[in-house]
This record gives structure tokens, sequence and C-alpha cells, in this order.
């Protein structure tokens, strides 16, 4: 578990600034964190949704509101785009799109997951258990198909960190190759 979420997010964005520096191509979307949400917001935001949300997630959106591109063009939503707006539309609009089969094969019904991150260049979405699931709190990432399955929001949120770390060391190789 995450004991210190300002630690974690600014590790997170030394290795996106790592990436950036490396990235003359502009492979890859760079922005910051957006700042902490409110109480008000998360209470808006769960009222709007109709349950609480889980607590690891909502523990990194006191810190952080959001992070757009957070891995490669996936936005992490923010209290807003949970509730309205272009992301939640894109998220939705992906979770539609998963197969009936692959959900059956997952264990997990539709109408237990939030989307909590998407990207509309790709299939990629990032979806957590709601709390009247089977497994509450745990995110899944579905790209057509299931592809991995996290037991809380940290290990999602470390897990993509460690991504963007190999993506680091991919561009140091790809930089000394050219």
């Amino acid at each position: 578990m995450i004991a210190d979420w300002k630690q974690e997010i600014a590790i997170a964005w030394l290795v996106k600034q790592a990436m950036m520096d490396l990235d003359k191509e502009n492979i890859f979307p760079y922005h910051m964190p957006e700042l902490a949400a409110s109480e008000e917001n998360i209470s808006n935001a769960e009222r709007m949704l109709g349950h609480e949300l889980d607590s690891r997630f909502k523990e990194f959106l006191h810190h952080a509101n959001g992070w757009q591109a957070f891995w490669h063009a996936a936005d992490l939503f923010g209290t807003a785009d949970l509730i309205g707006g272009r992301r939640k539309e894109t998220g939705q609009f992906l979770l539609k799109m998963i197969p009936d089969g692959v959900l059956c094969n997952s264990g997990i019904r539709r109408n237990d997951l939030l989307p909590i991150s998407a990207t509309k260049l790709d299939k990629d979405l990032f979806v957590i258990t709601r709390p009247s699931s089977r497994y509450p709190g745990t995110v899944i990432w579905f790209a057509g198909e299931e592809v991995e399955r996290y037991a809380s929001f940290d290990e999602y949120f470390l897990a993509m960190v460690n991504f963007s770390r190999k993506d680091v060391e991919w561009l140091r190789r790809r930089k000394s190759a050219i």
C-alpha cells in the first residue's frame, strides 16, 4: 500500500520527465498531474455515482485530481471525468465495446465496472470495480480482452510507473541506436 502519495506522484513525474528528455520525436504526450481534488469534488462525484469511491483511488484523488496522459495517451480520470465529459464518454464507449464473453471469462459484470482511465487513440481501458462487486477495488486493464488485473489502485499506479520506466529504457536504447 502506498503510504506517501506525494512521494509516489513525484516519482511518477520524474519518470515522465526522463521520458520527455529522451523522447526527441515526441512519441508520447506529457502532462503534469492535476491539483488535488477537494473534499467537495470527491463527495460530489460519489453522490453522482451513487456509491463511495474506492478508498485507495480516493486517497490518490486527494493528491492529484486526475492526470492527462498518465500512461502513454491514457488519461487517469479526476472527479469531474468520473461523472461527465469527454473522458467519461470515452471510458463508457470502450466499456460497451468489451465483448460479453470477455467479461464472462473475467468473472465481472459490466455494471460492476467504473472506468478510471482511457485513451481515444487505442482500446486501452482501465476500470475499477465498484464497492458492490465481488472484488471491490480491483483495477482491470482491458484492450479488447483482459490484459492485466491489479488487486488495488495502488498496485495499478505503481505498475504503470514501472511500465513508464521501461519506456525510459526503450527510449535510451533507441537514442543510442541512432
